[in-house]
């Protein structure tokens, strides 16, 4: 990997405005492809079960890679880290663009995934060269330009090769201008329990993935029982690590295993909603006899309710928790988002219907994107911060994995015909990602109040709505 340029850029400013930049063309790509992807699977001839699934291999890679390249970035240089992830993304777009047929789809989004790696390693960057409290404020300039490009991408569209070339322009950008870290972290890379958390995730993804389709029974609980298998050996090795590559002792904890549970269950319900709605919402009323037969451009607009409910949630979250306290808002928004899938599931015969519900289920999303890193920041002792949000984030990802795996094998098994999901298995998907919002009211009510706690801050989060 190439060293830092003799003259890299070395203004504050100069440096937060490229990578909020790259965060703009971050969230361009992610706001995009989803709303992309119903056209896709007409092209390529793939069902609304493996749709699903695409998004799925996505979040799997994020939460896999997200601790590795965080941890990676510390021992050998976070500009070097985003360096290898901007030329990975670009490569996995790259072949989704050539993508002939749903395998080579597949690959290429498994390769993307890795894009959620930038936010960690940006981060990481900001704080090296600007200090912890400047690079702090820098903080909210990238995670803000990352919720106005998923705007941007929804409603533009832009193609594939335009999505593979973002990463490209970022790729060139930073290698010119941004200067490597200079702090390096002790210790050494846990391979061994790096390798036994990605095979022990990838056979739990694909137990899930295996469910619900003909002859898969046995199959899926072969790779559910290899799943666990490894996960519990991965969890012996982080145990006797000096430097795991996730602290599985937080998960136990009493102060923090109620966020990391809210943390799966936001999860869960967030992503694993997102791809069914966009095939609900592309299918054509005449040939399946549901759906809004919405066109891209229609998808994008669709699409902005929930982006925008959830801004607004973010942005509104530290005040109103200061006056009100962030257990009740937290429990409100878990509340909300409950409500707007439940609405969802009642009534999705019209656009018009889908508009309301789902701008509320996004701010309430917003809340819970917002509120809970900063519960949990005020749960963790001082030195473990950076890996307790690490662990908060991987959790929230792999739920959205595990969430689209499972949402795919609803869709094939519940058929009007080969192909056809019944619009019943779409209502189970919204009344399950309710029925999963509503379990988070009484936690978040129940959260205890630690002595050094406050209630009140949000901290980044690193997937958009």
């Amino acid at each position: 990997m190439p060293r830092p340029l003799a003259r890299p850029l070395t203004g504050p400013g100069a440096l937060v405005g490229l990578l909020v930049l790259v965060e703009f063309f971050s969230g361009t790509i992610q706001g995009a492809f989803p709303v992309l992807l119903p056209d896709l699977a007409r092209t390529l001839h793939f069902d609304a079960g493996a749709q699903a699934l695409v998004l799925g291999v996505n979040f799997l890679v994020a939460g896999v890679t997200v601790p590795l390249g965080s941890r990676l970035g510390d021992l050998l240089g976070h500009r070097r880290l985003l360096l290898v992830t901007l030329a990975l993304t670009c490569l996995g777009y790259a072949l989704s663009a050539c993508a002939t047929a749903l395998p080579l789809l597949l690959a290429g989004q498994a390769l993307a995934g890795v894009l959620a790696c930038w936010l960690p390693l940006e981060f990481a960057l900001l704080r090296d060269r600007l200090g912890e409290q400047r690079g702090g404020r820098a903080v909210g300039l990238l995670v803000g330009a990352l919720t106005l490009g998923t705007v941007a991408g929804a409603v533009a569209r832009p193609g594939l090769w335009i999505l593979a070339a973002l990463p490209a322009l970022s790729f060139a950008a930073v290698w010119m201008f941004v200067p490597e870290s200079a702090t390096r972290a002790a210790g050494r890379f846990d391979r061994s329990g790096a390798v036994l958390l990605s095979c022990g995730l990838g056979l739990l993804f694909g137990g899930f993935s295996s469910a619900g389709k003909a002859g898969g029974a046995m199959l899926t609980v072969a790779l559910l029982l290899g799943a666990a298998a490894v996960l519990a050996l991965f969890v012996r090795q982080a145990l006797r690590s000096d430097a795991p590559v996730a602290d599985v002792r937080m998960l136990a904890r009493r102060e923090t295993a109620p966020v990391f549970g809210l943390s799966l269950l936001l999860g869960f319900a967030l992503y694993g909603a997102q791809s069914p709605t966009l095939s609900f919402q592309a299918a054509k009323p005449a040939e399946v006899g549901y759906g809004l037969g919405a066109d891209s451009q229609l998808l994008g607009l669709l699409s902005l309710p929930a982006v925008l409910g959830a801004m607004l949630g973010a942005l509104l979250a530290d005040r109103t928790a200061r006056r009100f306290g962030a257990r009740p808002l937290l429990a409100s928004g878990f509340a909300m988002s409950a409500l707007g899938y439940a609405v969802i599931a009642a009534n999705h015969a019209s656009t018009a219907a889908f508009v309301p519900p789902s701008a509320l289920a996004g701010f309430g999303a917003g809340l819970g994107l917002s509120l809970l890193p900063a519960l949990l920041m005020r749960r963790l002792p001082a030195d473990r911060t950076g890996i307790g949000t690490g662990v908060y984030n991987t959790l929230k990802t792999l739920a959205g994995a595990a969430a689209g795996a499972a949402g795919a094998a609803v869709l094939d098994a519940v058929l009007l015909r080969p192909g056809v999901p019944t619009e019943g298995a779409y209502v189970a998907l919204w009344t399950g990602c309710a029925l999963l919002c509503a379990l988070g009211v009484p936690v978040a009510l129940a959260l205890r109040t630690t002595p050094d706690a406050v209630e009140a801050g949000p901290l980044a989060s690193e997937q958009p709505v």
